[in-house]
């Protein structure tokens, strides 16, 4: 009896080991191999046609292989005569920090193009290293220098010391003090907040840009004189916090920057010549590169309210500066998007929306329209390759749907225009490196995931694998819904699992609903139905449906107004179609642009029960000028759109219960927009709504408190 247990215990045992392995063998990444013609899975070499297992390739790049780090780790301990260096030194540790001139954390190691020469700063001090040679001590005094950036050539690097900008030569280390009047108002090389948050990315304050060739340096000027101070204040201490924060709120005195190029050889410094502008445009410089070649810095610029923008090139000698395409619009603001992709003839790629929809067209250096590789009522996302050489790019578009995603291929003078994926969903591709074959993986709200091997032109080859969908899912159902005026819009419905079309639910809607941010997308979302007794509800209103700027500008100028409109048609559509659907117990609940909107919806609208507003701006003037302009314009050119836009002027008008939460150190939307609602809600004399604050918490709170509470009003509301 013990012995046929004993069995019985191993089979079970083995069959659970093979159903664990099976799992991990779904759940392996497919890639291609270093060698760029083989698939690894996990760590198979296989061969891509074949499905063979192949031994480990070496992969031969025709010379010795250097690994920057680990020599230049050897050559520093030899200098030190021994002393220890941690490997944790070669290693860049980016800050997290929103706030400008937050110290960083490790510099690391910079490497130059070609890999054989790097830099890096120890216990204060600048060391060099280069292929086969010993590491060099440059220079001293370099603890607490920030941004620093290392030239392609590996000759010379650029950084920010206290509020000055500085190269050093990393052959001589001969420094040159770039600029002299760095000051708290005064940015060199570096970005202030807005500029960060808004333009060239959070957590990115980069503003010094190296020539392909080492030459030259372009950097941003950024001068705050006048933009008004806030205070963002950590009160959790006995003695209070405070940090002083430059922030320019809608309509008010805005960071001037400009642009400058220095000669890295000797020093000199020419600003880029932006004369042709009217002080009233107040500019903005919203991206910066330089032409392949490095003879001209690439920069675009925009108006404040982001209505045009133009195409720059510039000479670093004399700072001549040629318009090479002008963008404008009549009743939208224009996007700055990608940088230009330069071919080998001088000519480069360049995206735009002038026609409602983002498409790639093909200028020459002097501005002249070549070709136009894409068109029609869907836009393109971006691009997965540029291959001059077969003379055809690959890009992923929304031609097949906007709530997902397929790659396509198309020749560089428009001509043979290809889907290369089919299933629907969202798809991902990977080209191997000779551009013949690719992996596409992809997956939708009812497919959870499947991997393909195909050929370049999007032929079939094989199936890798596909992710069976287990037991009887609970699915989100996508559907569309028309609005009032006709518009049809992307929805999915999820519903519970003990879910009986006899009973009554109350719905719960999740949205963002801010501009090209859509809130549904057909990818897998998992197998479980909704948390608790709750229908859910996501809806892609049409200035956040992912479909183009023709749709995206129904927002424009008035804030919340069409998103509502679309959110209170298919709940009006979901509620009387489906008597499952509670009318009288519909929620709404959002983060950020979604905190508004939630907020918005119960000071606009008789529909909803309850809300929770998180982290959300309530009047448009209290939030920043460069994402609120681009929008709104400044409020003193579009009043009455943002009384419209209001939640703060319509607190008196506010139906269900309201559960406003923020945090009390945010830096990028303000504790001030939820106390002005809160006094205004008082003011009124409205005793339906809650103020909950989270005194250390930043821009979005993620805690269990807030997480309890979110469940307890929704089971005490609805």
């Amino acid at each position: 009896m013990m012995k046929r247990f004993l069995a019985l215990f191993v089979s079970l045992a083995l069959v659970l080991i093979t159903i664990q392995l099976g799992s991990a063998q779904r759940n392996q990444r497919v890639r291609w191999a270093p060698d760029g013609k083989h698939l690894l899975i996990g760590t198979k070499w296989l061969d891509p046609l074949t499905n063979e297992e192949v031994e480990k390739i070496p992969v031969d790049t025709g010379k010795k292989t250097v690994n920057p780090a680990t020599e230049f780790r050897k050559a520093l301990t030899r200098a030190l005569k021994g002393k220890r260096v941690p490997r944790t030194l070669f290693r860049r540790q980016r800050g997290r920090s929103t706030l400008p001139r937050a110290p960083e954390r490790r510099q690391g190691m910079l490497t130059a193009k070609g890999g054989t020469r790097a830099v890096l700063v120890h216990e204060g001090n600048l060391w060099a290293w280069s292929s086969g040679k010993k590491a060099r001590r440059v220079r001293d005094g370099m603890a607490g220098i920030r941004r620093m950036e290392l030239a392609p050539d590996g000759r010379a690097v650029s950084y920010i010391k206290d509020m000055n900008l500085f190269i050093t030569g990393v052959d001589g280390g001969k420094t040159r003090q770039v600029t002299r009047d760095g000051s708290e108002v005064l940015f060199y090389g570096e970005l202030d907040w807005v500029y960060q948050e808004e333009v060239y990315g959070r957590f990115n304050f980069k503003g010094t840009w190296w020539s392909p060739d080492g030459r030259h340096l372009a950097f941003l000027r950024t001068d705050e004189e006048g933009v008004d101070t806030f205070m963002v204040v950590d009160f959790i201490p006995d003695q209070t916090k405070v940090i002083p924060l430059k922030y320019p709120k809608a309509g008010r005195t805005n960071p001037r920057a400009t642009l400058h190029v220095v000669r890295a050889k000797d020093g000199k410094t020419m600003a880029v010549d932006l004369s042709k502008y009217k002080t009233e445009d107040e500019i903005l410089i919203v991206r910066v590169g330089w032409t392949p070649e490095g003879d001209r810095v690439v920069f675009k610029v925009q108006n404040r309210e982001q209505t045009w923008l133009d195409l720059n090139f510039a000479d670093p000698a004399t700072g001549k500066v040629k318009t090479i395409i002008h963008e404008s619009s009549e009743d939208s603001w224009v996007n700055f998007l990608a940088k230009p992709r330069w071919l080998k003839d001088g000519s480069f790629l360049w995206e735009s929306e002038r026609t409602g929809f983002k498409h790639i067209y093909r200028y020459d250096r002097s501005g002249r329209l070549l070709a136009t590789l894409t068109s029609g009522d869907w836009e393109v996302r971006n691009v997965v390759r540029l291959d001059e050489k077969k003379g055809h790019i690959t890009f992923y578009a929304t031609k097949e749907s906007a709530i997902g995603l397929h790659a396509y291929r198309v020749g560089l003078d428009g001509s043979g225009f290809t889907q290369l994926t089919r299933e629907r969903g969202t798809h991902r591709i990977s080209l191997n490196k000779a551009g013949t074959l690719l992996i596409d993986s992809f997956s939708s709200l009812d497919n959870p995931g499947e991997v393909w091997l195909r050929k370049a032109d999007g032929t079939d080859v094989r199936k890798i694998r596909k992710t069976p969908v287990r037991g009887n899912p609970n699915l989100p159902e996508l559907v569309k819904v028309k609005a009032r005026d006709g518009e049809m819009l992307d929805v999915t419905i999820q519903k519970p699992n003990d879910f009986d079309p006899g009973e009554s639910y109350p719905v719960w809607i999740n949205t963002y609903s801010g501009p090209n941010a859509p809130s549904v997308r057909d990818r897998w979302q998992g197998s479980g139905g909704s948390r608790g007794s709750v229908i859910l509800l996501r809806i892609n209103v049409r200035s956040a449906s992912g479909r183009g700027m023709k749709y995206t500008k129904r927002c424009y100028r008035q804030f919340g107004v069409q998103e509502l409109k679309d959110i209170e048609d298919v709940v009006k559509w979901l509620t009387t179609e489906h008597e499952w659907a509670d009318a009288s117990r519909v929620g709404i609940e959002g983060v950020s642009y979604g905190g508004y909107m939630a907020a918005y919806a119960l000071t606009h609208s008789k529909m909803f029960k309850v809300g929770i507003a998180h982290s959300g701006v309530y009047d448009w003037r209290l939030y920043d000028t460069i994402y609120t302009e681009r929008y709104m314009a400044k409020p003193q050119n579009n009043k009455k759109g943002y009384r419209v836009s209001s939640v703060v002027k319509a607190a008196r008008n506010l139906h269900g219960h309201l559960v406003i939460v923020h945090g009390g150190m945010d830096d990028n939307v303000h504790m001030q927009n939820a106390l002005q609602l809160a006094h205004a809600l008082q003011n009124a004399n409205k005793q339906n709504f809650t103020l909950m604050i989270y005194p250390k918490a930043k821009h979005g709170v993620r805690n269990r408190h807030w997480t309890d509470l979110k469940r307890r009003i929704i089971k005490e509301h609805l």
